[in-house]
């Protein structure tokens, strides 16, 4: 029965019919103009939603008539009754020892959070699942409403429950080399911790981890830890949670989200936590954010967000997630585990796998290497009637980079990007002086030695009244703001600095080179095929030399049956002479042909060699009724893509920044490809062509 003192919450509603005017033929069901309502939602609840499972609508008011305990309870009760009920199943599961077959009773927080939020009592609860016990069962999950979710969370504060609440995914031990294997799981560990929901908003939930006393093995909601093994060993699959830290849940929806801004929006982490915090933490965050318009109901609002959590989400978090969750979709792709370390600091944890997944991509490792369409593969008829194919690749470099190594060329990583010199050649340069040529060791708390010109350098290098400061003074006195994702002074010349000295020697004025700051790798070098497919990618450290195109281009086609008959590239003529230099003949068979902007205006008219070999013109097979069959400006036009990332890569670590970047063209890559089959292009991945 209802509380004493129940009133409806919402003015002139009409009272709600109860299951025993069903019975009495005084309401119809089914019937077209019966909209049964939550009792907080304003969104018809329609009955067959009940009628599935076992029991048909017939069959369950045959069994509610049984009841004397429900003839008299009102609609929105009973079915807000089964909503929550739905909601409360992966709790009622864990508690049950045989989950094949529904309790007989429900535990007794579940029935105290029922009867709080139903307004009846413990035993009208007790009847309601006696009846509808099978039905919600069996049922598949429900997406409940922000009311509902909001209608829980109240009721359950008190009683340690809340919507979204993470278990093990399983009750018994999963080690089968365990004496105790499928024997049912104890010790449980709850502890509160911060759920981000992206249709829900942010919501105070508690994680429970269990606990196998033969294989001394804790089974967490998203992975387990041996005793003594000291690695995570996540669950096969892709969960609907990510755990970003300790205490912070993300929704694999919205990381996938988020996942999809960075592609195509390039949205840094913390952009991606402030329009969370200020747009999705809240449900009605367009009544928080614009009070004024809501004035009448933003009281009733500010009741309603108590429910949620007032944590943050943080860009820290959001990063980690991305990684977290492109790890696991990586390996549900391949049927793999992912295993990382238990026992190290997360972000280092993460950046073990990422090690191993970045050789993974290495060469051929993107997924769309094997793509051939109508715009990149073409078959032609060859002087004897037999099929050809003519199959282009397009190369190109992009000036963005990540910290490295100072010493030319070096490729080893840095310790931490505050560094100057990787491990390897840290103790012999880190005391020498920074102008370079220069044998002298440098002066304790200075970068330079003691020749008074070197010092002079230093000066003037780090002098905070330099031009870079007074103009940041002249912005911040105009009101505008520098955004954090702006490089600090110390760290915007990350290149070698190139200074003169004041005044004339003898000998003439002489450039001395420096190197206060960071040095940055020089290119992001992209291989592609003319539709817009990037194939591969590859760091080049000290510069776009024709020897490391040359390399590049080898590690992407490694035999010569996966060369493309045409390689474009802005340098060609140089790669050329180059590849017969060094006599290797592996792309015997390919046309080198420049791009047409970069030839006409990089390549001089009196350079015979490129104009014999490279002229795109001098390929009848790339021109069809006087126009050319393949973009081949396609990589310039990447670029500006690509150019997009540069302030949210520049100070992350190398492992990092490498599975950031093929993470986004993995996911670019497939929209490409969607885009060509919804053109009618017909791209696939035949591997045949590449044998």
């Amino acid at each position: 029965m209802p509380r004493e003192g129940y009133r409806p919450r919402f003015r002139n509603q009409r009272p709600s019919p109860t299951f025993g005017s069903f019975i009495s033929g005084e309401l119809r069901l089914p019937g077209p103009r019966v909209q049964l309502r939550d009792h907080l939602s304003t969104r018809p609840l329609p009955i067959k939603r009940l009628a599935t499972g076992i029991m048909d609508a017939h069959a369950l008011l045959s069994a509610i008539s049984n009841c004397d305990g429900l003839r008299s309870l009102p609609f929105r009760s009973l079915l807000t009754f089964t909503r929550l009920t739905s909601m409360a199943l992966p709790y009622i599961r864990h508690s049950t020892a045989n989950v094949s077959n529904p309790p007989a009773s429900l535990p007794s927080r579940v029935v105290r959070l029922l009867s709080t939020a139903v307004e009846c009592s413990p035993e009208a609860v007790q009847h309601c699942w006696n009846v509808f016990k099978s039905v919600t069962w069996t049922s598949s999950s429900i997406s409940p409403e922000v009311d509902e979710v909001e209608l829980f969370n109240r009721a359950g504060q008190e009683h340690g429950m809340a919507y979204g609440d993470l278990f093990p995914p399983t009750r018994v031990c999963l080690n089968t080399a365990c004496s105790g294997y499928r024997s049912t799981l104890s010790e449980p560990v709850v502890y509160e911790a911060t759920l981000f929901t992206l249709r829900h908003g942010t919501l105070p939930i508690h994680s429970t981890s269990t606990y196998c006393r033969k294989c001394l093995t804790r089974y967490h909601p998203s992975y387990h830890v041996r005793a003594g093994v000291g690695m995570r060993t996540f669950y096969q699959g892709v969960p609907d949670v990510v755990q970003a830290a300790d205490h912070y849940f993300l929704e694999t929806a919205l990381l996938e989200l988020f996942a999809a801004c960075k592609t195509f929006g390039w949205l840094s982490s913390m952009n991606c936590a402030r329009i969370y915090n200020l747009a999705l933490a809240n449900p009605r965050a367009y009544v928080a954010n614009n009070k004024r318009a809501f004035a009448t109901t933003f009281h009733d609002e500010e009741g309603r967000h108590r429910c949620h959590s007032s944590t943050p989400l943080r860009p820290a978090d959001v990063l980690n997630g991305f990684f977290v969750y492109s790890l696991l979709l990586h390996h549900a792709e391949r049927g793999s585990f992912l295993i990382l370390p238990h026992d190290y600091d997360h972000k280092d944890r993460i950046d073990v796998a990422l090690v191993v997944r970045n050789k993974e991509m290495e060469g051929i490792g993107q997924e769309a290497y094997p793509h051939a369409c109508d715009l990149c593969f073409i078959v032609v008829d060859g002087d004897e009637g037999q099929k050809l194919k003519i199959q282009a690749a397009v190369c190109d470099g992009n000036t963005i980079g990540h910290p490295c190594c100072t010493v030319h060329d070096c490729k080893v990583p840095l310790e931490t990007n505050r560094c100057r010199y990787c491990p390897m050649h840290s103790t012999t340069y880190d005391k020498k002086c920074a102008v370079e040529e220069c044998p002298s060791d440098r002066s304790s708390g200075h970068h330079t030695c003691v020749d008074a010109e070197h010092r002079k350098l230093e000066s003037a290098y780090f002098k905070p009244t330099s031009a870079l400061f007074q103009l940041r003074r002249k912005l911040n006195k105009a009101g505008i703001s520098v955004p954090h994702d702006s490089v600090t002074p110390d760290e915007s010349i990350d290149s070698t600095l190139i200074a003169e000295c004041d005044g004339k020697a003898e000998e003439g004025n002489r450039r001395l080179k420096t190197n206060f700051a960071r040095r940055r790798t020089h290119n992001e070098q992209l291989i592609m095929r003319p539709c817009g497919v990037i194939l591969s990618r590859a760091t080049f450290f000290g510069s776009e030399a024709v020897s490391a195109v040359h390399d590049f281009a080898k590690a992407v086609f490694p035999t010569q049956a996966s060369t493309p008959e045409y390689f474009v590239f802005d340098n060609n003529c140089k790669l050329q002479a180059h590849q017969e230099v060094i006599k290797d003949r592996h792309f015997a068979n390919t046309g080198l042909p420049v791009d047409i902007f970069h030839f006409n205006s990089k390549h001089k008219e009196t350079d015979l060699y490129c104009q014999q070999h490279c002229n795109p013109a001098a390929f009848p097979e790339l021109i069809q009724n006087g126009k050319w069959r393949f973009n081949t400006s396609i990589c310039e036009q990447t670029n500006v893509w690509l150019g997009g990332f540069q302030a949210i890569l520049r100070d992350m670590g190398v492992h990092r920044y490498n599975f950031y970047l093929d993470e986004m063209i993995k996911r670019r890559n497939r929209y490409v490809i969607s885009e060509l089959e919804r053109k009618g292009h017909v791209p696939c991945y035949e591997r045949t062509y590449f044998i």
